[in-house]
């Protein structure tokens, strides 16, 4: 997967998941400060993970509402915002300026990314080192609160937690002038921090923040995991001393003193919050305190478990059964051809309204009506790619080749009980634009009666007549290319087009070349065919390749 779609997925999930927790926080009025910060730390650590998580889950699959489209797919939104943006080049029309047609925006996408995540992760890193430093020059003050060492810094003027590894709570030189309840409320605040490992978690939620900074919900979870952390620790202060108007008092004292807008990475008592309703907190006698409780935290895991699954999880559907009365022939029989008849592709007969396939198998069948070279089609039964079958059909009218591909889609799921899921994986691609010197291909202007847009013919040579780029492309896929490439269109064309293109065979390892007629061994590679009589050109380059995994197939009765 490219790092845009990785990126983008990371953010969409991430964003549903922030979403899902604070609604389920909202929804059990989870009212406990340490409750909440522990939920929300919980929040972090799972949107940190989504990477391995998604990699480690197995696909969902899932029966959705019958929906028919196209391509006989659905794909979760998730899922087709990330590959709208790996497909977001073919969106850009063919007279687009030379400016934004010369443009990388994936990569350009990229490295607007790496820098705003640099510059976050870079604050986040000099932060560190300050408070690293700040903490080195700390003098010790001989004393400590459960096991904490106390230090205290002409530096700051203002209480507050530091450090990592060895955290330390950093008093202003001003503190043996202090009675005994506002230390010992502002120990057990402080303390309270550090035992909780409140640095820690702040300094996961900035990286977090930093390598999600396209997300909004990310900044938001920074902010209420800073506030949650405060509350909880006021409310370990207000316990301590028994005391909310003191503590207020004290709180108030600080906040009046301001910090110093501080650059270190710590946690500051009197930096969070508008002063007048955090003191309106304290002072409120009914503000909910206590600890995180084992009946909590059961509880805790028991709601956020299937929240982190669904944000983590590949989902995946197979295609649908129902469509409308039109888009099912009036009538059709599959059976089993005779021994010994060579396969071919489906035909049109009588101006389209009855419709032949000789000797095709369910895999062959499965590729022409989706559209998808056989080679990305996975799974399933042993006998979809060696038993061959007939399949006579008729529909009530004339059909367009979109009507055709959905009747047959139908066919073969009612048939032959097809289920299957599809899947997107970058890889090796072909990607078909037009050349430098312009489109040289025939826009189509005849009769607009039933007939398949392109035709393979005889020495390499391909008729096409209504077809559209996307067709085309796929085409291209089937006949020309041996190694593992699809072909992608990324032209940008939507009109159908009229071409013949004549081009030499490519032939097996060993074969004779004498066996060619001198016509045909001196036509030009199926890259120069394209580009000096279409007007075409195919480039090498990675792309989504899309995979058809065959969950259920049976025979026909």
């Amino acid at each position: 997967m490219s790092p845009v779609l990785f990126l983008a997925g990371w953010a969409l999930r991430s964003a549903a998941l922030i979403a899902a927790g604070g609604l389920a926080l909202r929804l059990c009025r989870v009212k406990s400060p340490a409750m909440r910060l522990a939920a929300l730390t919980a929040l972090l650590c799972a949107s940190l993970l989504l990477p391995l998580l998604i990699a480690g889950l197995s696909p969902v699959r899932i029966e959705l509402p019958p929906i028919v489209a196209t391509r006989g797919r659905v794909l979760w939104a998730v899922d087709q915002a990330a590959l709208a943006l790996a497909r977001a080049p073919s969106a850009a029309p063919a007279h687009a300026s030379a400016v934004a047609s010369t443009l990388d925006w994936p990569r350009l996408a990229l490295a607007v990314y790496l820098a705003c995540a640099g510059a976050l992760l870079l604050r986040l890193c000099a932060g560190l080192v300050l408070a690293g430093r700040l903490l080195g020059r700390a003098r010790p003050t001989g004393r400590s609160s459960s096991g904490i060492a106390i230090l205290e810094s002409d530096e700051v003027s203002g209480p507050l937690a530091l450090g990592i590894l060895r955290p330390a709570i950093v008093l202003p030189v001003d503190w043996p002038e202090w009675d005994g309840l506002k230390l010992s409320a502002v120990l057990a605040h402080e303390s309270s921090h550090i035992l909780r490992r409140d640095p820690v978690v702040q300094v996961l939620s900035a990286t977090h923040r930093a390598l999600l900074w396209h997300n909004p919900l990310g900044w938001v979870l920074h902010r209420r995991i800073v506030r949650a952390s405060e509350e909880a620790s006021d409310d370990a202060a207000v316990a301590a001393i028994r005391d909310r108007a003191k503590y207020a008092e004290t709180l108030l004292d600080f906040m009046r003193r301001g910090v110093r807008a501080p650059k270190w990475q710590g946690v500051a008592m009197a930096r969070y919050g508008k002063a007048e309703a955090r003191i309106h907190r304290i002072l409120d006698a009914a503000t909910p305190g206590g600890s995180v409780t084992r009946r909590g935290v059961a509880a805790m895991l028991a709601l956020g478990a299937p929240i982190v699954f669904l944000a983590a999880a590949r989902l995946e559907s197979a295609p649908s059964l129902a469509s409308p009365s039109r888009l099912f022939f009036a009538e059709a029989s599959v059976k089993q051809a005779a021994d010994g008849e060579p396969a071919g592709p489906v035909r049109a007969l009588q101006g389209g309204e009855h419709y032949t396939a000789k000797a095709a198998t369910l895999r062959l069948l499965i590729a022409l009506m989706y559209k998808v070279p056989e080679r990305q089609i996975i799974g399933g039964p042993d006998w979809i790619a060696t038993e061959p079958y007939d399949v006579e059909a008729s529909a009530a009218r004339g059909s367009t080749l979109a009507d055709l591909h959905s009747m047959f889609q139908n066919l073969l799921a009612a048939r032959f009980q097809l289920r299957f899921h599809t899947y997107v994986r970058q890889g090796p691609v072909y990607a078909l634009r037009v050349a430098a010197g312009g489109l040289k291909m025939r826009v189509h202007d005849g009769p607009d009666e039933f007939q398949y847009p392109v035709a393979r013919g005889t020495d390499g040579v391909i008729y096409g007549s209504r077809a559209s780029m996307e067709y085309f492309a796929w085409w291209l896929t089937l006949p020309v290319f041996r190694d593992r490439r699809p072909v992608i269109d990324r032209t940008g064309l939507t009109g159908n087009y009229d071409f013949t293109l004549a081009f030499a065979p490519l032939l097996p390892p060993g074969f004779p070349l004498a066996k060619l007629p001198p016509a045909v061994r001196s036509r030009p590679s199926i890259f120069d065919a394209l580009r000096a009589q279409l007007g075409l050109e195919l480039n090498a380059e990675d792309g989504p390749i899309e995979y058809l995994a065959i969950d259920r197939a049976e025979r026909p009765r």
